[in-house]
């Protein structure tokens, strides 16, 4: 689904794009390690409300700029992963809502970091892939990272971003004295219509 592989050299038209969760698809991946791993889930958490402004100015793609504001307290459990499938058999409605307290009072804090911002530092397009430097405003840490994105139709945005949870002084969450834990790389994703 997020194959940055080769793709047509489709490039984005000029324009402001005002994006929001009814323009695609924003996700956060969790990944379980620890002695109980075998009973944990890898999750896949949806971002519920966000807004991304992006910018593209006509005859340069280099000088386009991009931010976004996620609502931290709109992550929601969608379902388990289990070997790479989505599995919506694996929890329950209590489950989801035990894991989303869980992640607001031990992890998120969003009564005290209410967003998650982005903000674009600089874009390179090459063969039609974006490369995003900016820095990322995360837990009241803000810290620079950089992905890639690219689009397949011109309409539409792709892209994955790892992230150090501890990089933004969060401590990944673990339970049961610490066999059960979840591994500090995180990964964001997102699949946005354009248009």
């Amino acid at each position: 689904m997020f194959d940055l592989g080769e793709g047509g050299n489709m490039t984005i038209k000029e324009g402001t794009y005002n994006l929001t969760a009814s323009s695609g698809k924003l996700f956060v991946y969790t990944f379980k390690e620890g002695f109980l791993s075998a009973v944990a889930h890898d999750l896949l958490i949806e971002a519920t409300k966000f807004s991304i402004n992006l910018n593209v100015p006509a005859g340069n793609i280099n000088s386009a700029s991009v931010e976004a504001e996620i609502q931290a307290n709109s992550l929601k459990v969608l379902c388990a992963i289990k070997d790479g499938q989505h599995r919506y058999d694996m929890l329950k409605e209590k489950d989801k809502a035990d894991i989303e307290e869980a992640t607001f009072k031990d992890v998120l804090h969003p009564s005290k970091y209410p967003t998650i911002n982005f903000r674009s530092s600089n874009i390179q397009e090459k063969d039609g892939v974006y490369h995003v430097k900016g820095e990322l405003t995360l837990h009241g840490v803000t810290r620079p990272i950089e992905f890639e994105a690219k689009t397949t139709t011109g309409k539409d945005l792709k892209g994955k971003v790892a992230l150090s949870q501890k990089d933004f002084e969060i401590k990944p969450y673990k339970a049961l004295l610490g066999t059960l834990k979840v591994k500090n790389e995180v990964n964001i994703a997102f699949d946005l219509s354009l248009s």
